[in-house]
C-alpha cells in the first residue's frame, strides 16, 4: 500500500475557500492540482496509514526534558496494536536503566538501579509517575507508531484552515480544541496540537523524518510538548520494522526483585 498521492500543496486561495464553504456542505470537497479531496478522504488515507501498523520493533535515542531534569538514552521498543507496548531503556555506557510493559489496563516496570519491580493500573496518574510526562495510554502509542485523528474526532471538523502550506483540521468540544496538521503533498500527519478552553496549548506532538518502512509510512521523529508544564519526550529511530511476527511480550525480572504495587 502505497499512500503518497502525488498531490501538490493546495494555494492559500484555494484551502480559504474550501474553509468558507464548509459550512454550507457537510463534506466540502479540496480541490488540490485540478483534483477533489473531501476531507473525508484525507482523514481515511491518514488513518489507513496508522492502521497498516499491526506491530513494531525497534531502537534508537530518547530523551526527556523537564524543569527538574535533562536526560537521554537508548531505547528497545516491541509494539502489538492495540493494547501493549515493552520499552527497555539504557543509559550511558550500556547501563540497563530499567523496562516497562504496559496495556490499556495494567503495567509492570522494572528499576534495574533499585531493582524493583512496580506494577499496577494504567491511570494518567501512574503515567506521570513512570515518564515524568502527563499522557494517556494512546498518547504513547502515538509517540512510538506515528499521528493519526483520535476516535473522539471521527466526524467533520468544525473547520479547515491553512497554516504554514498545511492543511488543518480543526475539532471543538468543551475541554478545549485540537488542531491537526496534514502534509497535502502526503497527506501524513505532521502535527498534533490540544488547547484548552482558553486557547491555551497544552500539548503538541511533532512528527518529522517520514519514511517508508514496510507498508507504512513513519516519522524517524516524534517529539511530544507539554506546553503548560515545559516538559518534551523525543523520540528518534535508528532502525524499526513493522508488522514482522512479534512474540507474546514478557518482561524478564529477577526472583530477588523487591516487588511494589501503585495504587493509584
Amino acid at each position: 500500500m502505497n499512500l503518497h498521492f502525488g498531490i501538490l500543496r493546495p494555494s492559500v486561495t484555494l484551502v480559504l475557500v474550501a474553509a468558507l464553504l464548509y459550512g454550507c456542505a457537510p463534506s466540502p470537497a479540496v480541490k488540490v492540482s485540478g483534483k477533489s479531496i473531501s476531507p473525508r478522504e484525507i482523514k481515511e488515507a491518514v488513518r489507513a496509514n496508522h492502521e497498516a501498523v499491526r506491530s513494531m520493533s525497534g531502537s534508537g535515542t530518547i530523551s526527556v526534558e523537564t524543569p527538574e531534569m535533562a536526560q537521554s538514552g537508548s531505547f528497545d521498543l516491541q509494539l502489538r496494536k492495540p493494547d501493549s507496548v515493552l520499552v527497555t531503556v539504557e543509559g550511558p555506557f550500556g547501563i540497563n536503566v530499567g523496562s516497562v510493559l504496559l496495556t490499556r489496563t495494567s503495567f509492570t516496570f522494572y528499576n534495574s538501579l533499585e531493582n524493583q519491580l512496580v506494577s499496577g493500573v494504567v491511570t494518567p496518574g501512574n503515567l506521570r509517575r513512570i515518564f515524568r510526562m502527563e499522557m494517556t495510554f494512546d498518547d504513547l502509542l502515538t509517540l512510538f507508531s506515528g499521528g493519526t485523528f483520535l476516535r473522539e474526532d471521527n466526524g467533520d471538523p468544525a473547520s479547515i484552515t491553512e497554516e504554514e502550506n498545511q492543511l488543518v483540521f480543526v475539532y471543538r468540544s468543551e475541554d478545549g480544541e485540537r488542531r491537526y496538521f496534514v502534509d497535502p503533498a502526503t497527506l501524513l500527519i505532521t502535527r498534533v496540537q490540544r488547547l484548552d478552553s482558553g486557547g491555551k496549548p497544552t500539548l503538541e506532538a511533532r512528527f518529522e523524518r517520514y519514511r517508508v518502512i514496510g507498508d507504512a509510512h513513519l516519522p524517524g521523529l516524534v517529539r511530544l510538548t507539554q506546553q503548560v508544564a515545559r516538559r518534551r519526550v523525543s523520540v528518534s529511530f535508528s532502525s524499526l520494522q513493522v508488522n514482522a511476527d512479534v512474540p507474546p511480550l514478557v518482561l524478564d525480572v529477577p526472583a530477588n526483585a523487591e516487588r511494589i504495587r501503585w495504587k493509584e
